[in-house]
């Protein structure tokens, strides 16, 4: 389900993130733990696919590991696809995207081997307009080497992504982790600007060039603030 809880900023006190941090944090203001179906039909739509590759799966399913018992599972049969949303928030008061995400079956390669543009599970961020997208790429890759950021242009120049690899082969399969990442500052870093307050945060998948079997799974993801400056002690 996803929920948007409005802030009352006269009275506004910034919890801490949450005790058990495989949980979503208390100070979210809006989150997707995907334990409603409907969300899907509803809240999300499918792109990115192309003529003749099979379309990268999309479903919930029941997880007992997971934080509310769900999770969204995505599924790459040598396929390539996101699902699409378009979030209400605002990213001056809560820019830190956080989510919790594993995967199962990651893209099939050898140690070593040179990495093609296929991801077992990937998280996108961006804007734009019709004839030019700009998005930041948060990446579970194989070999490529964690923290590797680039430029990768798409669709005759219209798509411009800024991918981070922040998962490979040291994380082992079917461990859960979560990560943050600052979305205007990565922006801000990208593109020189900050993002549109109207923006779209994708889930996708792609294995049809490695012809791999992927599957990952996500638990939630939210925007949080970020946290409180600590006092130095005197």
């Amino acid at each position: 389900m996803i929920r948007v809880w409005p802030v009352l900023l006269a009275l506004a006190v910034w919890l801490p993130l949450a005790a058990d941090e495989t949980a979503p944090a208390p100070d979210a203001i809006w989150i997707n733990q995907f334990d409603d179906p409907g969300v899907l039909e509803k809240e999300t739509r499918l792109e990115g696919t192309r003529f003749l590759v099979p379309k990268t799966k999309f479903y919930i399913a029941d997880e007992p590991t997971a934080s509310d018992g769900k999770v969204l599972v995505v599924e790459a049969p040598k396929a390539t696809g996101v699902l699409m949303s378009a979030p209400k928030v605002d990213l001056k008061k809560r820019p830190i995207l956080r989510w919790r995400w594993r995967v199962i079956r990651p893209v099939g390669l050898k140690p070593g081997a040179k990495e093609p543009d296929d991801q077992a599970v990937v998280l996108y961020f961006g804007d734009g307009t019709l004839l030019k997208q700009r998005s930041i790429g948060y990446r579970w890759e194989r070999n490529t080497e964690l923290g590797k950021c680039g430029i990768l242009s798409y669709v005759g120049g219209m798509m411009t992504v800024k991918f981070f690899c922040v998962r490979n082969r040291e994380t082992a399969e079917g461990e859960w982790v979560v990560e943050e990442r600052d979305v205007i500052q990565d922006y801000i870093d990208a593109f020189g600007k900050e993002p549109n307050e109207y923006f779209i945060l994708s889930f996708g998948a792609n294995s049809q060039y490695s012809g791999s079997q992927t599957r990952a799974e996500i638990d939630f993801v939210e925007f949080v603030p970020r946290p409180e400056p600590q006092e130095e002690k005197k």
